[in-house]
């Protein structure tokens, strides 16, 4: 298509058929503009509070990035350097300020994806519309609202795309340096690099005979990698969140170049299998089928523009066949570029049919000689295409800032196997927040130890160092459950009040095991010595186990009524038959309006193990709208035969 820009104005009419809706303008960044500021305050409503996950990606960012660490491999030392720049902002907790960093790569490479969609020859209202599109589709919009990598990365996507359809790259060294720095944040950027280098070989073949333009691209590439220096350096002091990173010239490259993580494309460790369609399946439901179609329409530009289709169809297929191939469970995210690529390519696609209407609507206007000026026709008919082209997305849009978080108690945030979920609307999602304020503001002892899982002791981090809670404790991760039982011999041993997470096979057999708050206390067998809860009672469950106190209250929570339950369980003999216990709260009614069942003690401690003599202390967290006056529940307490369900004894805490 030829560029028009600069080119006088013409009247339109029924009498000449014009494409003015495809004309390059200089408007254009102001268009940019408007639709990234719009964007901007879209994900900013829906952006999460604080931390938002436990077992991804997102809350090690939050922590690395304000303490200006070592992330995981590959580092991201330009991510890292930009996060520590959000941190510093007077607004939110740390976890607040490296979302945001998200939100405003997000809305920014809407911005350039829209000025490269007009590179391409779409008009203004096909290129407003695509990239409206990409902004509300669920994956791209997921990681606008949390710390993650995947917007920064798309908004390098689309500005390399940009300035290598400026066609200049080889003469210029703009699209080498911010390829380089692209490559200093993720490594994806090399799925980019093959339809580049045909791109400009086939526009300036002349360039490997140009010495000096050679050079001065590749200081221009290579200098941002410089920044990967950064690791060395912090090395000298600290190592990675998992401790993993060791500060050798070995130990570099292996992070750098991320050598452990080759096993998600040669094998399949996660055993993630997906069928054949799944990659299909996703980009229709992230484009929709008109967007399908309209992407298929554009890709008939491909005659009249050849190297820049060809350009966007080697994007596209390298980075389809890298996340096909990629067997990670959160591959969705590898798409993003695919996504981008096709939308972009729809925009042309729906330039084509706009000029086709257009031309339509002109030899139409001829013949039935309709009054009024060619340009208002015009307009209302692209109107209604566009808002047919924009029901879904503007529809499912509304459909997310609908939606709320739902709550959930420590023992739901914890719960691990599952994929992390990709939600786009993170407001007042404080549940990450709330656990881990219930798991340190309790009265743990001094210089106590809790060993979990990376996510859960990262947990614990983030609420000491950005929230200063409880500085004193003493965490230890170990994802092996070998290595947790380990590290609880050695903290007993040493003394330490000690405190694990979550239930582990041998623990119950080896300890004695009480509950305090969300967390497990571990007890050299037989030594259990809990402090005694704030109600006395004395009622048999049965002729081997009496409940001998409780205390029930609320905790302090955002946005949420969190009441802790914990019962005193006093064994008077060997329990020979597992049994499970059943807390719930009653409204006024004496209806359900929150319940937990559960073996005793999260799940860790059975009652087959309970020894005669010992008491043991169960708690049960329980997270309700804000709207909820406690005072209006009443807990009760059942204790129920596993193998049939049938009870033992219930009280009800009035």
């Amino acid at each position: 298509m030829p560029d028009t820009r600069g080119a006088a104005p013409k009247k339109p009419g029924f009498s000449e058929e014009t494409r003015f809706l495809s004309a390059v303008a200089p408007g254009d960044g102001w268009w940019a503009l408007a639709l990234g500021v719009a964007v901007l305050i879209l994900y900013a409503v829906t952006l999460a509070p604080t931390v938002a996950t436990v077992f991804d990606d997102s809350l090690e960012f939050q922590i690395v990035l304000p303490a200006l660490g070592i992330a995981h491999p590959t580092g991201y030392p330009l991510y890292t350097l930009l996060g520590w720049l959000f941190s510093l902002l007077p607004v939110g907790d740390d976890a607040f300020r490296v979302n945001l960093l998200s939100t405003v790569a997000g809305a920014a490479a809407l911005s350039v994806m829209f000025l490269a969609a007009r590179q391409l020859g779409s008009s203004r209202l096909a290129a407003a519309a695509m990239s409206v599109t990409f902004a509300v589709s669920s994956i791209w919009w997921s990681q606008a609202t949390i710390a993650e990598v995947y917007t920064l990365h798309g908004l390098f996507v689309a500005l390399i795309l940009l300035l290598t359809l400026l066609g200049n790259g080889t003469r210029s060294p703009w699209l080498a340096l911010v390829f380089g720095l692209s490559l200093a944040h993720h490594r994806m950027t090399l799925l980019l690099a093959p339809g580049v280098l045909v791109y400009l070989l086939w526009n300036d073949p002349g360039v490997l005979r140009r010495p000096r333009d050679l050079g001065m691209l590749a200081g221009a590439f290579l200098l941002p990698l410089l920044l990967y220096a950064w690791l060395p350096l912090r090395g000298l002091t600290t190592s990675s969140l998992d401790g993993t990173y060791i500060n050798t010239v070995q130990g570099f490259l292996r992070h750098v170049l991320a050598s452990d993580y080759g096993s998600f494309l040669s094998s399949n460790p996660l055993a993630v299998e997906r069928p054949a369609g799944y990659p299909l399946n996703l980009l229709t439901s992230q484009v929709g089928l008109l967007g399908l179609l309209l992407g298929l329409a554009g890709w008939l530009r491909f005659p009249q523009q050849p190297r820049r289709m060809t350009l966007l169809a080697l994007v596209f297929a390298v980075n389809m066949i890298f996340a096909a191939a990629y067997k990670t469970a959160d591959v969705d995210v590898f798409y993003i570029p695919v996504i981008m690529v096709w939308l972009l390519v729809a925009s042309v696609g729906l330039t084509i049919l706009l000029d086709s209407l257009g031309a339509m609507l002109a030899s139409t206007g001829r013949q039935m000689r309709l009054p009024g000026p060619y340009k208002a026709w015009l307009a209302g008919l692209s109107l209604i295409v566009l808002a047919v082209v924009l029901a879904r997305p503007a529809q499912e849009a509304l459909a997310t800032m609908q939606t709320s978080t739902r709550l959930q108690a420590c023992n739901e945030v914890l719960a691990v196997g599952e994929t992390p979920a990709l939600t786009p609307n993170r407001r007042g999602d404080w549940n990450v927040f709330n656990c881990g304020q219930a798991i340190l503001d309790q009265p743990l002892p001094e210089n106590a130890v809790i060993i979990g899982l990376l996510g859960e002791t990262s947990l614990v981090r983030f609420m000491q160092q950005a929230h200063d809670l409880r500085p004193d404790i003493t965490t230890v991760t170990a994802d092996d459950q070998t290595a947790r039982l380990q590290a609880v011999a050695e903290a007993l041993a040493g003394g330490k009040a000690t405190y694990v997470t979550r239930e582990m096979p041998g623990l119950a057999e080896t300890y004695s095991l009480t509950a305090q708050g969300p967390l497990i206390r571990v007890w050299p067998a037989g030594e259990a010595m809990p402090d005694p809860l704030a109600h006395a009672v004395d009622v048999p469950f049965g002729d081997q186990v009496r409940l001998v106190g409780y205390d029930y209250g609320p905790l302090a929570a955002h946005d949420a009524a969190l009441l802790r339950l914990q019962l005193a369980w006093q064994v008077d003999a060997p329990v020979g038959e597992e049994l499970k216990v059943s807390a719930r709260l009653l409204d006024a009614s004496g209806e359900i309006v929150a319940s937990q069942d559960a073996v005793p003690v999260h799940w860790a401690y059975p009652t087959t193990a309970w020894r005669p003599g010992e008491t043991v202390i169960d708690a049960y967290d329980f997270v309700l709208p804000a709207d909820i006056d406690p005072s209006t529940l009443t807990p009760l307490v059942i204790l129920y035969r596993s193998a049939n369900g049938e009870e033992v004894g219930r009280f009800s805490l009035q």
